[in-house]
């Protein structure tokens, strides 16, 4: 097996690769911001999707440099918690950046939650202040009264309840001197992000200034500058923080929109984007949408596919839909900063491979070492055998907010990614299916307990799994294997699923249907076997 640009080394069937020696800033993310985006003011660092508005550096930082003011007269300290839930615009970075500026962790919401969504992961990080925008009011203001928090509102736009964002953005008498806070110690928490583990139930993933600094050298090595990077992930999704940590140290533009229009998905081509990223359902919306005459695609040079893994003919369809465009998948997690594979179209070996390896998710990046493990015997595998990826960076978690981190890693201290997958003779990596029982409809993160704790209340069931079949557009359906009580054999999948969509919120329903067994698969140690499962269902065994 041989190096690829002498990025990689083998031995003992791991993956390793070069690591970037690089000088962290031992002040903390906030300086380093802070220098950055001063170096860089005259230069754009953001634009308007919908009115082509261009927002500087320049202007950036004032605005961050004015709200970590507000917030320390509001009596925000060192290492309290910021929070945010709002969509998309030329301010949602303001409350990160002027986080890190003070010392403060910053965890975000996404407006599409609901009540009882944001009031679990509230209470996990428990934040002084929370930015919103004007549709996320209601849902905050009931998130702090079913909580009991004192949380201030911050308002972005009009408001006579709460502070509107206008007032911190006012003109500071002292804001010409203003200099970050150095932070105490590198692995302090800047940044915190909500997942879900094993069990489905949303954790808070910490990424320290250390954490989030190592990534700084593999930015820094392209230079960004004009490169307009398409951007509608709200702060609440790991994608917007990177994007805005390209943007500060790469010079990269943020083209941001609030959200995907799918009655009109072109939209995001009108302006001259250069580099997009897309979940699946998103591109194949794109793709089974008539392109309108007067989009212009010639500014486009890169297109990548990620959060799922996406089939030879989906790929074929895309690279249909996009001729002379670099389309490529990319794998990453939410518990690593910055990435994991990708095919970087700069190097000529790496398109080679993307074109020929359409199943591929790309080669690891630098800093990241791989290996995939049989999740039952814990032996190290080699090219092309199945297993659990698990891998080793300095850009990875330090852990869960308040809660035991202790399975995150194995006994040699690797990351279990929870993901099912192989690499081949050439380091390219696949992911074949998550092993966690949590999957994905749309952008929505689906947890099978919650729908089994509903299917299980019916007085026919005895017991039933739910799993996630894929989908051409959806990214999985939920579907429900049932266990039905011997006296009970009358019992209808239509009515199965009717009783689960009247309880459920719409996500959650059954949209692949209900198949009634006699038993299930299970593994050695006695747990339903959800892999075996799916591959029965896939292979109509059941």
């Amino acid at each position: 097996m041989g190096n690829i640009e002498d990025e990689i080394r083998y031995e003992k069937n791991i993956i390793y690769t070069t690591d970037y020696d690089e000088e962290l800033d031992s002040r903390g993310l906030g300086y380093a911001y802070f220098e950055q985006m001063s170096k860089n003011n005259d230069l754009v660092a953001q634009v308007d999707g919908y009115t082509g508005e261009k927002d500087t550096f320049a202007s950036l930082l004032k605005r961050c440099v004015r709200t970590a003011i507000g917030l320390k007269e509001m009596g925000l300290q060192y290492g309290d918690v910021v929070s945010s839930c709002t969509y998309n615009h030329l301010n949602s970075g303001v409350p990160h950046i002027s986080s890190y500026f003070i010392g403060a962790k910053i965890a975000a919401f996404d407006p599409t939650l609901s009540v009882r969504e944001a009031a679990y992961l509230f209470r996990q990080v428990t934040p002084k202040v929370i930015f919103t925008g004007t549709e996320s009011v209601k849902l905050i203001e009931n998130v702090i009264q079913e909580v009991g928090a004192n949380t201030k509102i911050v308002v972005f736009g009009a408001t006579d309840k709460h502070v509107p964002f206008s007032d911190l953005i006012s003109p500071k008498p002292n804001e010409t001197s203003f200099k970050p806070v150095e932070v105490q110690h590198l692995k302090d928490i800047a940044l915190i992000l909500f997942s879900s583990g094993t069990t489905g139930l949303p954790k808070g993933v910490c990424f320290s200034h250390r954490a989030m600094l190592h990534s700084v050298a593999a930015i820094k090595e392209r230079d960004y500058r004009d490169v307009i990077v398409y951007s509608n992930d709200s702060p609440f999704w790991n994608v917007f923080s990177i994007y805005l940590h390209q943007s500060i140290f790469g010079k990269s533009v943020r083209l941001v929109s609030p959200t995907f229009d799918y009655n009109n998905p072109w939209s995001i081509f009108t302006y001259n984007v250069n580099y997009v990223m897309l979940d699946l359902t998103r591109m194949l919306t794109l793709c089974h949408t008539p392109k309108p005459k007067d989009i212009d695609l010639s500014s486009l040079g890169t297109l990548v596919v990620s959060g799922t893994t996406i089939s030879e003919d989906q790929m074929a369809k895309v690279r249909e839909t996009f001729p002379g465009v670099h389309v490529s998948q990319a794998y990453g997690l939410t518990e690593v900063y910055y990435g994991v594979t990708c095919f970087d179209h700069t190097k000529p070996k790496h398109a080679q491979l993307a074109l020929k390896k359409t199943g591929s998710c790309g080669l690891p990046m630098r800093g990241i070492c791989f290996k995939v493990v049989d999740p039952d015997t814990e032996r190290v595998l080699g090219p092309n055998e199945n297993g659990e990826l698990r891998l080793k960076t300095s850009r990875q978690l330090s852990g869960y907010h308040n809660l035991d981190s202790s399975g995150v890693w194995d006994s040699d201290g690797w990351l279990r990614t929870g993901d099912y997958g192989y690499y081949d003779q050439d380091y390219c990596i696949y992911v074949i299916d998550r092993i966690k029982e949590m999957f994905e409809y749309r952008y929505k993160h689906i947890t099978p307990a919650t729908i089994e704790s509903v299917i299980n209340t019916h007085p026919a069931v005895f017991r039933s799994v739910v799993i996630g079949v894929p989908h051409y557009m959806d990214n999985h359906h939920p579907m429900a294997l049932i266990i039905v009580k011997p006296d009970c054999s009358n019992v209808t999948t239509e009515e199965i699923e009717k009783y689960v969509e009247v309880r459920v919120e719409d996500p959650f329903r059954l949209r692949a249907g209900v198949k009634f067994v006699k038993s299930f698969p299970l593994t050695q140690s006695g747990k339903v076997n959800r892999l075996r499962l799916k591959e029965m269902v896939r292979d109509k065994q059941i």
